[in-house]
């Protein structure tokens, strides 16, 4: 195969618009426990609060302010009803990893009460006047939204998809950032030192100096083989991408909302997933159909793409030999407190995450997998590659950087819509498959890039955000939850066991406990 396209060096950083689509903000009343009516008794808080304290200093980085206590007080809710679900709460849906809230258990997709095994779904009190108990225009602060890996800043823990406080499980919102400063430091955060009554204003006194913050926007350089392979306890480490020029360039830019492009060139189109798998037995053969977005046109462009079988496990598995999904994904480290972490890292037992949009060009293909031999095995077979498009991305693609002038007859785009913490640094991992699928264990390219996550909030790939993001501003193009493990398998890595503690036999792979599928 001919050396693929790559000079990632001295690569221009191109200015991007990013986003991902932040969840509505949630009013809603109190019942009697966390948020829920008791059978429609109807008495609920109403999450007011009152006019805030003055805080300390506002300096360069992440702030908040002191809060005096508001004469607002909670509303006295009405009658109970089943309306909208909250995911995690008992009786509603499990979120996209399988978790539920404090004190519930996912069962079969729904969350139970951990304690009675009770999976009714409890009535909703409506709340009295007041202001909304979460900001949709931040990520990571209290009262703010978790990023996309689930986490909240230092101090915060994430609770059905909003930050809380670690210590009093408070999840109202206090005036945490919404954008970062410019500064190496987070600000001082003011603690009152009085409390305000009604509309008396508390004061804040200075507040001792946070943890450092990266400098937001900076992005470091791109590693084409991610530090690997070496051997090591994870046996994933090893793996060898014998690809890794296809991938031409990443490039990270935004914050709360934020975007990675990833451009491949090759000499054959994008594999963007297996669209059948084709099972042989010793009592026959067997065809599954996937959904996969097609190619109307060279180039083409699709928001969302479906990728075919994202099963990871099993005879059905859209991966390659040595586990690998056959669409294209990204695993993401949330680097802040160890530069050095890898831990997101499919290597590791990261969970991969499914593209936003793809422009360009791209194929499918086809997985065999022949149980009837002595020790079973898979053979990918990708489609015909359509027209050239060179470097040509059709409608709505970013500008191709001016460092990837090398044309090897197939170009495309691959991007990804975020939520990340601003001033948080983060370990990006892209993985992609070419057009050929000729070596053995597959074909396959990764390429990582740190990144400081800044405070910008432009719109999405087939958004209308405007730059800016408060209440209803924030919405966009939702980006695709992970795949999920399917029953019978363990959580592993990031959110789940130890990657180490998986049975005997299984490996740690996109975040589930995997036995090698051959």
């Amino acid at each position: 195969m001919n050396s693929c396209a790559l000079d990632v060096s001295s690569m221009k950083r191109v200015l991007l618009w990013s986003t991902t689509a932040m969840l509505t903000a949630l009013a809603f009343g109190c019942g009697s426990s966390n948020d829920n009516g008791v059978d429609g008794a109807g008495v609920g808080g109403g999450f007011n609060v009152g006019s805030g304290g003055v805080g300390g200093t506002l300096a360069n980085g992440v702030g908040s302010t002191g809060n005096g206590v508001g004469s607002s007080g909670n509303g006295v809710g009405s009658s109970g009803n089943t309306g909208g679900c909250v995911v995690g709460a008992q009786g509603c849906s499990c979120d996209s990893a399988g978790f539920c809230a404090s004190g519930m258990t996912c069962d079969n997709g729904t969350c139970c009460n951990s304690s009675s095994g009770s999976c009714a779904r409890l009535n909703t009190g409506t709340g009295g006047a007041g202001s909304t108990n979460v900001h949709s225009g931040c990520v990571g602060a209290q009262g703010c939204y978790c990023d996309s890996l689930g986490a909240c800043s230092s101090g915060q823990t994430c609770n059905v998809n909003i930050c809380c406080n670690s210590a009093s499980s408070d999840c109202t919102y206090t005036g945490g950032y919404t954008n970062a400063g410019g500064g190496t430091t987070s600000t001082n955060n003011g603690t009152g030192s009085s409390t305000g009554i009604g509309s008396t204003t508390g004061t804040g006194s200075t507040g001792s100096t946070g943890p450092s913050v990266c400098a937001p926007g900076v992005v470091g350089p791109v590693i084409t083989d991610c530090g690997y392979p070496y051997t090591s306890n994870y046996p994933l480490t090893a793996t060898v991408f014998n690809e890794n020029e296809c991938l031409a360039g990443i490039v990270p830019t935004g914050g709360m909302l934020a975007k990675v492009q990833v451009f491949y060139g090759d000499e054959h189109a994008l594999t963007l997933g297996v669209r059948s798998v084709v099972v042989k037995t010793s009592s026959g053969t067997t065809t599954t159909d996937y959904p996969i977005s097609a190619l109307t046109s060279s180039p083409s462009t699709v928001l969302n793409p479906q990728t075919g079988t994202n099963v990871l496990f099993g005879d059905q598995a859209g991966l390659d030999p040595y586990l690998r999904p056959m669409w294209p994904t990204l695993f993401i480290t949330d680097i802040t407190n160890d530069p050095n972490s890898r831990s997101g890292d499919w290597q590791y037992g990261g969970r991969p995450y499914n593209p936003s949009a793809v422009y360009g060009t791209w194929k499918a293909a086809v997985r065999t997998y022949d149980k009837t031999a002595a020790t079973p095995f898979s053979v990918t077979t990708p489609d015909a590659d359509p027209a050239k498009n060179d470097w040509n991305l059709g409608s709505g693609a970013d500008p191709v950087p001016s460092t990837l002038a090398k044309n090897q007859g197939y170009g495309a785009e691959i991007v990804w819509n975020l939520s990340l913490i601003p001033g948080h640094s983060y370990r990006v991992q892209a993985i992609v498959h070419d057009g050929d699928q000729n070596k053995a264990g597959g074909d396959s390219g990764e390429a990582c890039v740190n990144y400081c996550a800044g405070g910008d909030t432009p719109p999405p790939d087939g958004g209308t955000d405007s730059g800016t993001c408060s209440g209803s501003d924030c919405t966009g193009t939702t980006p695709p939850p992970p795949p999920v493990c399917q029953e019978g398998q363990s959580y592993c890595g990031p959110g789940g066991i130890d990657p180490l503690d998986c049975p005997i036999g299984y490996w740690c792979s996109n975040g589930c406990c995997t036995w090698n599928v051959g």
